[in-house]
């Protein structure tokens, strides 16, 4: 394996770790706070899910080759879809601080 896919498969795996604590810490503060809030949390914990799973796709498909990848890039559209999450979270919580 070249040193360079050793780098970023390291990269890869801990976005995958970053990702997945982050939900699991995003989730316990949802259980706290709920409502309202609870629901542009909940847009945040999906956004970082896609992406864990594009990592993940990028590990399997890309970096370790372990299957051969279909012919649709689901990476791209997975991160697109994390993204589009994000941007409603963000005007969930400015709907929150506008009142």
């Amino acid at each position: 394996m070249n040193p360079n896919m050793t780098y970023a498969l390291g990269i890869d795996i801990i976005g995958v770790a970053v990702g997945l604590i982050s939900v699991a810490k995003m989730l316990k503060l949802n259980r706290i706070l709920g409502g309202r809030i609870g629901n542009a949390v909940n847009l945040v914990v999906g956004g970082v899910t896609l992406n864990v799973l594009a990592f993940l796709w990028t590990i399997v498909f890309t970096r370790l080759k372990l299957f051969a990848p279909p012919a649709l890039d689901i990476h791209h559209l997975l991160m697109t879809i994390g993204m589009a999450l994000f941007v409603f979270a963000a005007r969930k919580f400015s709907a929150l601080i506008q009142g």
